[in-house]
This record gives C-alpha cells, sequence and structure tokens, in this order.
C-alpha cells in the first residue's frame, strides 16, 4: 500500500517542481498578434426532457469555455475573482462560436462547441477585477518513469508500470504541461534492462534522441522490501537537475 499511495502522489509532486521552474515563463507579458483567445472541443450532455433548450445548453457551453480559459490566463488566486461572471458578459466577449457537433444517442443531447473570445475585451475585464494575466505557453516534456524492483531484479516500463499507465489519465485541456511518454519499444526495455544497476548514471541518450522535444524528466523509483526510494533526472531550459 506505501507503494502504490507514493506512485499516486508523484505526479503532484512533478508539477509542483516545474510549475516552480517554469513559472517565469508561464506568466509572460509578452504580447500576442493573434486577436481571440479559442477555446475548442467544448462538450455538454444533457437528458433529452419536455423542457429541452438548445439555447440554454449552448450558454451551458460558452461559461463552460470561458471558466477553461480563465483557468490558462489567470492565475489561480486570482480565478475566484471571476467566479460570478454573469452569461451576459460571457457572451459579450465571444467573438465567434461554432457547433462542432451534436447528437442524440439513448435520449442524451450531446454536443461539442468551438468558441473564439475576443482578446481585449477578455483584458479589458481582468483590468476590471485587478487582475494581471498571463499568456499561455504550452510546454513539452518527454517523462521516461521507469520502477526498479530490487527483489525481484526486475524493471517494469511502459503497460507493466503503473506511473507510466496512467500519468496522462487526469490530463486538463487547460493544463500547460504536456507530457509526452516513450513509445513501447522492446529495443528500449532491453537496453534499460542491461543498464539496471547502473541507471543513476545512464544517460538514456539512446531514447531521449529519439524524440524531438529538449527537455525530459526520468524517474526511476526503486522498491525494496517495500522502502522506496525515488532518483530523479530533470533535464530543463539546457541545464540538469539530479534530484533524490
Amino acid at each position: 500500500m506505501k507503494f502504490i499511495s507514493l506512485l499516486n502522489n508523484l505526479k503532484l509532486l512533478y508539477i509542483f517542481f516545474i510549475f516552480l521552474a517554469l513559472i517565469n515563463i508561464f506568466f509572460s507579458t509578452g504580447k500576442s498578434h493573434a486577436k481571440t483567445f479559442s477555446i475548442n472541443d467544448i462538450e455538454i450532455s444533457t437528458p433529452f426532457e419536455i423542457n429541452f433548450n438548445k439555447n440554454q445548453i449552448i450558454d451551458e457551453g460558452f461559461i463552460k469555455a470561458f471558466n477553461e480559459l480563465i483557468m490558462s490566463i489567470v492565475q489561480s488566486k486570482d480565478q475566484v475573482k471571476l467566479k460570478n461572471t454573469s452569461i451576459n458578459q460571457i457572451k459579450g466577449m465571444i467573438e465567434t462560436f461554432s457547433i462542432k457537433e451534436e447528437k442524440f444517442i439513448d435520449e442524451i443531447y450531446y454536443l461539442a462547441l468551438n468558441v473564439s473570445f475576443n482578446k481585449k475585451n477578455i483584458f479589458d475585464l481582468l483590468e476590471t477585477k485587478n487582475i494581471f494575466p498571463s499568456l499561455p505557453v504550452k510546454k513539452d516534456f518527454l517523462f521516461i518513469p521507469v520502477i526498479v524492483d530490487q527483489n525481484k531484479n526486475q524493471v517494469l516500463m511502459f503497460s507493466e508500470n503503473k506511473l507510466f499507465s496512467s500519468w496522462n489519465l487526469n490530463n486538463k485541456k487547460y493544463s500547460l504541461l504536456n507530457y509526452i511518454l516513450p513509445t513501447e519499444d522492446l529495443d528500449d526495455f532491453r537496453m534499460i534492462k542491461q543498464n539496471v544497476n547502473i541507471l543513476e548514471t545512464y544517460d538514456f541518450k539512446e531514447i531521449i534522441n529519439k524524440y524531438n522535444i529538449n527537455d525530459h524528466i526520468i524517474m526511476i523509483v526503486f522498491n525494496d522490501n517495500n522502502k522506496i526510494r525515488v532518483f530523479n533526472k530533470i533535464f530543463f531550459n539546457q541545464k540538469n537537475n539530479l534530484k533524490i
């Protein structure tokens, strides 16, 4: 249980660490040439009942799109200031919208929307709330998790590795961190297995060089009789960081 609990908490720790490392980038105040913020693939579903109102469902989509935008450009401490933004205010800041898909399945109505917000109007709203916005910057990380069961002299990777299989399950669309996991390559597995005794000094270059991603995280979890030791190799912005 201790081991599983640790695995479940590691992602939160990594998100926090990388957030601190990238905060100067993500909260950049540089200007963007685009005049709109586009929020796509907003999905809404509701039972098809007698009082069904399609316009009301679309309004719910607008609110969901607005909240998703705010979560990507406003710091958490300021998001509460926009919690009570009315639907009329939100609709007044929409430049365009389109219905990507709508369907009925088993008396359930499904709607997918693309919504574009006027950037100037959004910034004007933030100014009235004394909120300093940040322009969203997506960051890709190659993430290689390896679990070493020292009792069984066993290496767990890919689908056999709980970290690998569940790491991206709960990602949100507004998240600025995009974790790229390696493909299930048997040659990579053999390489790591052959170097299992020197993983802390092994550079993983044969695997990393297959991907066009400069920044990467290598996490090695050693499990020895339920004693857990985690060794992290984090390469970001041309700098190496080792964490034990």
